[in-house]
């Protein structure tokens, strides 16, 4: 595991693969194909295919019109995008079904800002959840580990084994760093929107972001790992 505690040198955040395919659509809305989009947003093909794929099924974007390729038996698709919902790329899956783990992180993160006191998973879950929001222990769980390894965390007791009391862990005043939440992604990598650091990764060299795009953290991205 390395620890990353360094600026990084441009002045904008860093954008996950996702989110430059989504620049990218919006840049070309009327009329775009997926390979236009993958090698503007620098993205693997296979994988802007999945995204591409989840945003018609969720109706972000639609065929434009088919365009046969000169001597091939194939045919081009043409997509148009015809729900711009601002900057941030949509979270969705390949069905189309729609996530956000970061009404989650978010809830969790001010959570830990306003308690100043030690808390565990279990009491995490209660006091970030809502009606119209449910987090997972498990999920719960995660986003702590995460942030004590970046640096966020002070570990206050460890778990216990025999009984199954979860670990309690307190937010370092020092590292209370704003209201945005820091960004769990799928390289197990915490990026902090605050201050334009990444703060901590499992894997410097990013290799999920090769083969699949960076994500914000959801249960399937768990399992995935």
């Amino acid at each position: 595991m390395t620890a990353v505690n360094k600026m990084t040198t441009t002045a904008q955040p860093i954008q996950s693969p996702r989110q430059r395919v989504w620049l990218a659509i919006r840049k070309f809305s009327t009329d775009f194909t997926l390979l236009q989009v993958a090698e503007e947003g620098q993205m693997k093909t296979s994988s802007a295919r999945d995204f591409v794929r989840g945003l018609q099924n969720a109706g972000y974007i639609d065929i434009a019109y088919e365009k046969q390729v000169i001597g091939r038996r194939v045919k081009v698709i043409h997509y148009k995008l015809v729900r711009d919902v601002g900057y941030n790329a949509p979270t969705v899956n390949r069905d189309g079904t729609e996530t956000n783990p970061a009404q989650a992180n978010k809830a969790m993160w001010n959570t830990l800002r306003i308690l100043k006191r030690p808390i565990n998973a279990e009491e995490l879950v209660g006091l970030s959840s809502n009606d119209q929001l449910s987090i997972s222990v498990f999920t719960a769980n995660t986003y702590l580990q995460l942030l004590h390894d970046a640096g966020y965390l002070r570990l206050v007791k460890a778990a216990e084994n025999i009984t199954g009391k979860k670990a309690k862990y307190q937010l370092i005043e020092a590292m209370n760093t704003g209201p945005i939440p820091p960004q769990i992604q799928r390289a197990k990598q915490v990026f902090d929107p605050n201050t334009n650091q990444v703060m901590y990764s499992e894997r410097p060299e990013l290799e999920e972001e090769l083969k699949h795009g960076t994500l914000l953290l959801t249960q399937d991205a768990i399992d995935d790992e």
